[in-house]
């Protein structure tokens, strides 16, 4: 989320670069919603490109394009499944552009997006920087000098008019990349433009307000103790879901709805006892939580099926095992001559598995499916039981209807 001093900031240098800051605005919350560091708040924000990773190592030499291969850190072409499988949290991105300096630093940069503008590294020299780490060091720790970065962008990419036309496809097309639809970057833009608008001409933008990360994760956590689950897991970020729980709290404690973390809302949260949870709520149970659409119950019902399945597999195999080396099948056979058909269904079984088997009896191999089918159900069924104790709790967030 957006704070008052970026918000500033980004304004200023839109109206001195000539551009609409709503629409400057939009384009920022579309690429980086506003937050220009890592979580160690110098880093800029930024997403590491393994395709661009590919390119950019191949410049300097087949060979380290393989080492950059070998470690996982560049692919011939952008794939949705692994391009940023490993980079859901800011330590795992951390991380990972800490691999890749180690084989090349300078690469690394050219493959990543960086600041609030998520500007390419690849594009240092045309920007004026020396080389990608030198661009990267100048945007760490640094707000202005990220957004001046990014008009720079905008301005040699010739989208200045192109923005203040509002024309978001265009822009999307240049500075996203000829796939742009897939991300619907146009259609975000023009969103959150939109938005910026009414925020801007009514004063009343919604900002975070400039508090330590390690501060809004205390104050995330105090809430969901209190009962506000929706604040989500906490994560140092004061966004959306902060200030939903915080309004929730304020309304609850009768203080003004505001969302903002003000001295009165300090000092009631020091004194305030966990809110009860709605009886709705208390009383769900896994089938009111699979009709709303819960993924959690359904897969789970779906492993306890699976598990059964081959419990049933596991018990014809035992039971056939053992009817063979009984021999009650050649006996039954003169009082039920069905019995004669069902041995030879279950020879024919026999003869259909035996390759998988290779060598275990049919009874071990029958006993061993029935122990593990049983172990799975347990499992399954206990997945069920937390997730509807979750609920019940209300650790989890958000009414039946929308829990997923």
């Amino acid at each position: 989320m957006f704070s008052q001093s970026i918000v500033n900031a980004i304004g200023d240098a839109a109206t001195k670069a000539g551009i609409e800051p709503a629409a400057l605005l939009a384009l920022v919350e579309v690429e980086t919603s506003g937050s220009p560091f890592e979580q160690d708040g110098r880093t800029p924000a930024f997403l590491y490109e393994r395709h661009i990773a590919w390119r950019m190592a191949a410049k300097v030499s087949k060979a380290l394009q393989s080492t950059f291969a070998r470690a996982g850190l560049a692919i011939p072409k952008w794939q949705k499944s692994t391009q940023y499988k490993d980079q859901g949290t800011s330590a795992k991105r951390l991380a990972l552009i800490a691999r890749a300096r180690a084989i090349d630093a300078e690469v690394a940069n050219q493959s990543a997006s960086w600041g609030l503008g998520q500007t390419m590294g690849f594009l240092y020299a045309e920007l004026g920087y020396a080389s990608a780490c030198d661009m990267v060091e100048h945007l760490s720790g640094n707000v202005g000098a990220q957004i001046e970065c990014m008009v720079r962008e905008l301005r040699n990419k010739h989208l200045i008019d192109a923005l203040n036309a509002h024309e978001w496809a265009r822009v999307a097309r240049s500075y996203n990349g000829p796939s742009y639809a897939a991300n619907r970057y146009d259609v975000r833009m023009a969103d959150a433009y939109k938005r910026w608008q009414r925020k801007l001409a009514g004063g009343g933008v919604a900002t975070a307000p400039e508090m330590p990360a390690a501060e809004v994760r205390a104050l995330q956590a105090k809430l969901r103790a209190l009962g506000y689950a929706s604040v989500g897991n906490p994560d140092g970020r004061f966004g959306t879901k902060t200030v939903g729980a915080l309004s929730q709290f304020q309304a609850h404690e009768g203080l003004p709805v505001t969302g903002k973390y003000d001295e009165a809302t300090r000092a009631a949260m020091r004194t305030a006892e966990p809110i009860e949870v709605p009886r709705e709520r208390a009383q769900a149970t896994a089938t009111d939580l699979k009709e709303a659409g819960s993924k959690t119950i359904k897969a789970a019902d779906k492993g306890s099926l699976f598990a059964w399945a081959k419990g049933l597999i596991g018990t014809l195999l035992a039971g056939g095992g053992l009817a063979e080396k009984s021999g009650w099948l050649e006996s039954a056979q003169d009082a039920v001559d069905k019995a004669h058909q069902a041995k030879g269904i279950w020879d024919s079984f026999v003869d259909l598995v035996h390759p998988l088997l290779a060598g275990p009896t049919p009874i071990v191999v029958g006993v061993l499916l029935i122990a593990s089918s049983v172990a799975a159900y347990c499992i399954f069924r206990q997945v069920k039981a937390y997730r509807v104790a979750d609920h019940n709790s209300g650790a989890h967030a958000g009414p039946i209807k929308s829990e997923v």
